[in-house]
């Protein structure tokens, strides 16, 4: 193997063929760079509103979702839907160069498949880190037709940007309708069985007003019940008392009623004047008679007296029971009314409920629906043309300068490689190493090598001698 002073030394007793193939590789190269078509390349750059500046939707994008974002938005400008929009905008596939090109060409697929894959090769979209701007580039033969393509390829994908957020929303607008007729429709239906039933049961709405009124006045009646109770347990017992007691003198009904207190004063003067004459006449004589007649008429007038309070404490006691009777009927009839009121409010509060679940239902899809309608009237996007594609100037290929410094270094290789495989398969003497190498005899001396000039002249004298060599033989 030979070291780095040993391949110098190669390549510097093989200069020529080095100098050749180097010059052959880049004289190659630069010829075929100069007949190699030139293929120009536009740019345009596109900026993407990120910022929620929509007018639709005010929030703006999440720093972490941006990246990917910007990705799905290059992927969107590279993909069939934005080519197809290109072929149409510009008649791509009308155009008779273009037709004679796909016949000449054999493709197997159709016309718009060979045009888009054509399209899709020559168009390129990237964004920067740190940027929400979208570079699309289009490399073409002709400058012209290479900005021409660049700025379609911008306005088609805007047009598809638009169509891919616009034709959801037109889609859901007819469902959204059909919601919102069905949602009207049950809240019609609901308010309707809530008027029914306050024209059905007479009440306007859930009135809390009047439950406390119909509470109070269940209220007052218990009061007035306890009331009538103890009136009627008095006179129950008044008119017991009345009715069963011997000793109708310490009733306090008959102690209280001045008629009776008069009679029995004045049935106790009779009864003492009976006395006296009774003491002085026989009973026969006509004033003990008229003493016992005045005494029989004032004890007449005192039962009928007694007999008559008996029956105003008894009837009293009848009519105590009575009222007990009816305020206890209409104690239980106000607390069914209280308890129908309360039914019905419940009922009415169900119903109201139902009203108001509707048309919160009603209003949120009548928004939503509204909503949808305008996003799908949006005619604009996120996305603005920063700087429209220009033909640019200079080929963006071939690369003259850059081939040929690749084509040197290539032919720097090549030839390296090329003397080197020639030495290894035809070794010579160029050292004392090389001596060494392939020998085993001690080196005595070394003749110093002779100038260039020398050199050149013994070269040209051994030519001179071998081309004289042949005219020396033809002699002899």
């Amino acid at each position: 193997m030979m070291g780095l002073a040993q391949t110098l030394r190669v390549l510097r007793g093989r200069a020529v063929l080095f100098t050749t193939i180097v010059l052959v590789v880049v004289t190659g190269v630069a010829l075929i760079s100069l007949l190699s078509p030139k293929r120009y390349v536009a740019q345009l750059a596109l900026v993407v509103d990120l910022q929620g500046n929509d007018p639709m939707k005010q929030t703006a994008l999440a720093p972490m979702l941006v990246p990917s974002h910007l990705a799905t938005q290059t992927e969107i400008i590279k993909s069939r839907n934005v080519a197809m929009k290109v072929i149409d905008k510009l008649g791509l596939a009308t155009n008779p160069q273009i037709v004679a090109a796909y016949r000449d060409s054999g493709a197997a697929s159709d016309l718009d498949t060979w045009l888009v894959e054509n399209l899709l090769l020559a168009v390129d979209a990237k964004t920067a880190r740190n940027s929400n701007i979208i570079r699309i580039s289009y490399g073409s033969r002709d400058p012209i037709d290479a900005a021409q393509m660049a700025n379609a390829f911008a306005e088609a994908y805007m047009q598809a940007s638009l169509e891919l957020r616009v034709d959801p929303a037109r889609r859901q607008v007819t469902w959204y309708e059909e919601q919102v007729a069905q949602l009207r429709d049950q809240l019609v239906a609901a308010q309707g069985r809530l008027s029914k039933y306050q024209a059905d049961h007479g009440v306007l709405g859930v009135d809390a007003a009047r439950m406390d009124v119909e509470n109070a006045r269940l209220q007052e009646i218990s009061n007035q019940l306890v009331a009538v109770q103890a009136q009627m347990f008095d006179a129950n017992s008044r008119s017991q008392q009345i009715t069963s007691s011997e000793q109708l003198d310490s009733l306090p009904d008959l102690m209280k009623n001045p008629t009776i207190q008069s009679l029995k004063a004045e049935l106790a003067r009779a009864e003492s004047k009976l006395a006296e004459v009774s003491e002085r006449y026989g009973e026969r004589h006509p004033q003990y008679l008229a003493s016992a007649a005045e005494v029989t008429a004032l004890k007449s007038k005192l039962n009928v007296e007694i007999g008559v309070t008996r029956g105003s404490l008894v009837q009293s006691a009848a009519i105590a029971r009575r009222q007990v009777g009816e305020v206890q009927k209409a104690l239980e009839e106000q607390k069914d009314r209280i308890i129908a009121l309360k039914r019905q409010q419940d009922e009415l509060a169900v119903l109201s409920r139902d009203v108001e679940s509707a048309r919160a239902a009603y209003d949120s899809a009548l928004q939503q629906a509204n909503q949808t309608k305008l996003e799908s009237r949006v005619d604009r996007t996120n996305v603005a043309i920063l700087n429209q594609a220009t033909p640019p100037l200079m080929p963006d290929s071939p690369k003259i300068l850059l081939n040929l410094v690749v084509g040197l270094f290539a032919g720097i290789a090549l030839a390296i490689g090329w003397i080197l495989t020639l030495e290894v398969g035809n070794r010579r003497l160029r050292s004392i190493e090389d001596l060494s190498d392939f020998t085993d005899l001690p080196v005595l001396a070394e003749l110093p090598q002779l100038p260039a000039a020398a050199r050149r002249h013994q070269r040209r004298e051994v030519q001179r001698a071998l081309k004289l060599q042949p005219n020396v033989a033809r002699a002899n």
